[in-house]
C-alpha cells in the first residue's frame, strides 16, 4: 500500500524532516518536499557551465541535502485542502498526500483551511504545537514528527485492514 508524505518547506528544518522520515520508512512510503525556492545558486550554475567550477560546487550544503528517494519540487503553494488531502501548486496542478507535514519556518503561514489529524507543524513557528528553535531542540521535535506520523500511518493501515 503506497502512502504519500507531503513536507512543505525545504529549509534545515523541512530537510531533517524529510531525511529522517526517509530513513524511517520502507520505499513504499513516497516523500514530497514543495518548496519556492530550489536553494542553488544560479551563478554557481554559471561557473560549473562555463568550466570554471566542478559540478561538486552544485551540491547543497551537507545540512541541506535531501537524500536519495525524496522527490523536489519547486513550486509556490496556494494552498492546502485538509479534507480532500490536497496541496495546491501555484501552477495549478495538485499534490495528494495522506500526511502532510508544514515546515514553513519564519514565513508567513500556509493557508490551511480546517484542520485534521493528519496535518502536522514542524519549525521555528511550532513543532507539533509547541514553539521551538532551531538546533537541537528542532532535532527533538522532528523525533516527535517521526513518532506521530509512524502512529498515524499504522493507524491508518490497521484501520484500513479492519474495515
Amino acid at each position: 500500500m503506497n502512502r504519500r508524505i507531503v513536507i512543505l518547506g525545504n529549509g534545515s528544518t523541512g530537510t531533517l524532516a524529510a531525511n529522517r522520515l526517509r530513513r524511517h520508512f520502507d520505499d513504499d512510503v513516497r516523500i514530497v518536499v514543495v518548496d519556492r525556492d530550489d536553494h542553488r545558486d544560479p551563478e554557481v550554475e554559471l561557473l560549473v557551465a562555463i568550466g570554471v567550477m566542478g559540478p561538486h560546487a552544485l551540491l547543497p550544503p551537507e545540512d541541506r541535502r535531501l537524500r536519495a528517494g525524496i522527490d523536489f519540487r519547486c513550486a509556490e503553494i496556494g494552498a492546502v485542502d485538509p479534507a480532500r488531502q490536497e496541496v495546491c501548486l501555484g501552477d495549478g496542478t495538485t499534490l495528494g498526500y495522506d500526511v502532510l507535514v508544514v515546515a514553513t519556518g519564519a514565513r508567513p503561514g500556509v493557508p490551511v483551511s480546517g484542520t485534521a489529524p493528519n496535518v502536522f507543524t514542524v519549525g521555528a513557528v511550532g513543532a507539533v504545537g509547541a514553539p521551538v528553535a532551531e538546533g537541537p531542540q528542532a532535532h527533538a521535535a522532528v523525533e516527535r514528527l517521526v513518532a506521530a506520523v509512524s502512529g498515524y500511518l499504522l493507524r491508518t493501515e490497521s484501520g484500513s485492514l479492519a474495515g
